[in-house]
């Protein structure tokens, strides 16, 4: 396939069918992006190229110093942009400078930077999530069934979540009395040890809210309940919120 374009036809020196013929190459070297084995002479910059050799379709750059990758057929991708300057990862709030041939980021997201701007050991894990912050703008966990729990004397875990991360969660349950007068309680635990204010009722459905900070990832957050009388502590609609969402951040080695 021609990959000769000539710019100079018509021309006054060459007859018609020598202009005929030039015309005719021109189109078929436009109609077939010029493909070849190798670059067409005489490149000009936004000027199309398919590499036979490679499989793969490029396209001159505005500097014409340079062919650019658009699409490789031979594995039907798009290839890996070059050079790209300050890429923000979308919905992280990390920022690459510098080219991605450079070395200092990876294919995906298994390794980002160097020193002290690098994931610690190139995996995305819960650990390197932000954590959770007081307020009620993301639900987060919702354990909405009754649990009642017939004791007297003594707290008896009635709930329990294994948190992903950690930080500040706004903590909120419905707790009522099986028997009018009679207070019952529940309270916020961490892996056994109570660390929630005493709440107490002994009316019907009660909301009972609270910010509790210093949580990590696998904690487990309990809800106890007690009653020091016959009556049976019925909770429900347990509900952890966050006021942001987890986001990706940069650890240290």
């Amino acid at each position: 396939m021609s990959q000769t374009f000539n710019d100079a036809v018509p021309a006054s020196t060459r007859n018609a069918l020598e202009d005929l013929t030039a015309i005719r190459n021109n189109f078929a070297a436009l109609k077939s992006c010029f493909s070849g084995p190798s670059s067409p002479p005489n490149p000009v910059a936004g000027m199309w190229w398919y590499d036979t050799t490679a499989n793969m379709l490029k396209i001159r750059n505005e500097a014409n110093n340079a062919w650019l990758d658009v699409y490789d057929f031979a594995n039907g991708r798009a290839p890996l942009a070059l050079n790209c300057v300050s890429t923000v990862v979308a919905g992280t709030g990390l920022s690459v400078s510098g080219s991605l041939s450079s070395g200092n980021v990876t294919v995906g997201l298994s390794s980002g930077g160097v020193g002290a701007t690098q994931l610690a050991d190139g995996a995305v894990d819960p650990s390197k999530l932000s954590g959770y912050t007081a307020g009620s703008t993301y639900l987060i966990v919702s354990a909405d069934n009754e649990v009642k729990v017939s004791l007297t004397g003594q707290y008896v875990r009635a709930k329990e979540v294994v948190l992903d991360k950690g930080g500040t969660l706004r903590i909120a349950f419905d707790l009522r009395s099986l028997s009018g007068g009679a207070y019952v309680y529940a309270r916020v635990y961490r892996n056994g040890t109570a660390v929630g204010t005493t709440q107490q009722t002994n009316e019907a459905w009660k909301t009972y809210t609270q910010d509790i900070s210093g949580w990590s990832p696998g904690d487990l957050l309990q809800i106890f309940v007690n009653s020091y009388t016959d009556s049976a502590p019925v909770l429900r609609n347990l509900r952890l919120y966050s006021g942001t969402w987890p986001t990706l951040r940069v650890v240290k080695d």
